[in-house]
């Protein structure tokens, strides 16, 4: 899918003296990425706060709660790997424990090109700045017409239970702090590429004082890189009545990747864009 040129100023939505997106052969910027790289790699997450200017991140939220109405409604049980719950192991083991997700989401294909958190999305500069930090040679704009950038709700008593993500990466935007709760709680580093850990996830589910938690701060206009293939996290619960909002940029190391048709009816209730404004 091909996106519509990038048509609002960058300088009006991203902070540029602290950021130098556009300056990408300054000493300040290689010096950005350094220390980002460096951080992402030895602690797994990576945050820019401050990242969007406070009057776009207020019309980003403003956009947001406009398009409520678009949000489809996910509810799912899962193990914290996403795979199939085994009905005969352990009742303690983790891939017979079922975690609560649940979360309204804006697709793509219902987002106006007008919308500034799609332009923000749709900017070189952006896509250039997280492929640095990320020391890739190539990265993409995800090609799913629903899945390429979401815009997540949570209400009141929803959250994401604890898993591990099935990306490498995820880059996220915080758009509006809930009154309460939707803290983002993670474990670094508690699978190996070779080893899910099942007896450490396990003892860390029954005990969570097993492991050190960290909560990555959730302030409006912080932009976060976070590995979470290996690092188990999750979105507590909301309390009160506002809405805790963020978008998910999905950027991917191949060109052209789609959803398949059952993944886009599970996570957005449809499987084709005919829905788009």
């Amino acid at each position: 899918m091909t996106a519509p040129a990038f048509t609002a100023p960058l300088g009006d939505i991203v902070d540029l003296t602290r950021y130098p997106l556009t300056d990408r052969s300054s000493a300040a910027y290689q010096a950005l990425v350094s220390q980002s790289r460096a951080r992402l790699e030895q602690e797994g997450v990576a945050i820019f706060p401050g990242f969007v200017l406070d009057p776009a991140v207020v019309a980003m939220a403003e956009q947001t709660l406009a398009l409520q109405a678009r949000m489809f409604r996910f509810r799912e049980q899962h193990t914290v790997y996403f795979k199939p719950q085994e009905e005969t192991a352990d009742p303690a083991h983790p891939l017979r424990r079922l975690m609560e997700t649940e979360k309204d989401t804006v697709a793509y294909a219902d987002i106006p090109a007008d919308n500034l958190t799609r332009q923000l999305y749709q900017s070189d500069d952006v896509l250039a700045f997280i492929k640095d930090v990320l020391g890739q040679d190539l990265l993409y704009r995800h090609a799913d017409p629903l899945a390429a950038l979401n815009l997540q709700g949570f209400a009141e008593g929803q959250q994401l239970g604890w898993h591990f993500d099935r990306s490498d990466f995820s880059v996220t935007l915080s758009l509006q702090a809930a009154d309460g709760g939707g803290d983002f709680e993670y474990v670094r580093m508690l699978r190996r590429e070779e080893d899910d850990c099942y007896d450490a996830v396990g003892r860390f589910l029954d005990d969570p004082a097993t492991q050190q938690v960290e909560v990555l701060p959730q302030v409006p206009g912080t932009l976060s890189l976070f590995r979470g293939r290996y690092s188990l996290h999750r979105v507590t619960p909301i309390v009160g009545q506002r809405l805790r909002l963020n978008a998910v940029l999905a950027y991917v190391d191949k060109p052209d990747v789609e959803f398949s048709p059952y993944a886009r009816q599970l996570f957005y209730g449809r499987t084709t864009a005919d829905s788009a404004i």
